[in-house]
């Protein structure tokens, strides 16, 4: 695993991504998984997740994202419900209705909307 690959998943900055939307693609539709996911293009749809998003800063996001995380460094517009964390990066930007349990923004991110903080449970 010298390179970082394996059969199944690739390791970038030691989180084991399945899927990856592609730095100069674009992807229109919906996403249902329990593993990591890493936008790098352009994604407008659905998401649905037990596990991690990331959407690093070539990414772009709009649509509805139902996740355990939300790893923020590119931009975002729709509405997200997060059952553990939003991180909004210092050049993150997120336009939109958000609900999670916790939140970290650094500074120079941005958060344009609602965010209503909740425990997720029952």
């Amino acid at each position: 695993m010298a390179n970082g690959y394996n059969n199944d998943s690739i390791s970038i900055d030691s989180e084991l991504i399945e899927t990856i939307i592609g730095l100069n693609t674009k992807f229109k539709g919906s996403v249902k998984t329990d593993k990591v996911l890493r936008i790098d293009g352009e994604f407008e749809g659905e998401i649905e997740s037990t596990a991690k998003v990331i959407v690093s800063e070539t990414g772009k996001f709009k649509g509805t994202i139902s996740c355990s995380e939300l790893k923020l460094d590119g931009y975002v517009e729709g509405k997200a419900t997060c059952a553990e964390l939003l991180r909004i990066a210092d050049i993150g930007v997120f336009c939109g209705d958000v609900v999670t349990k916790n939140i970290i923004m650094t500074e120079g991110s941005l958060l344009d909307g609602t965010c209503t903080m909740k425990t997720m449970r029952g």
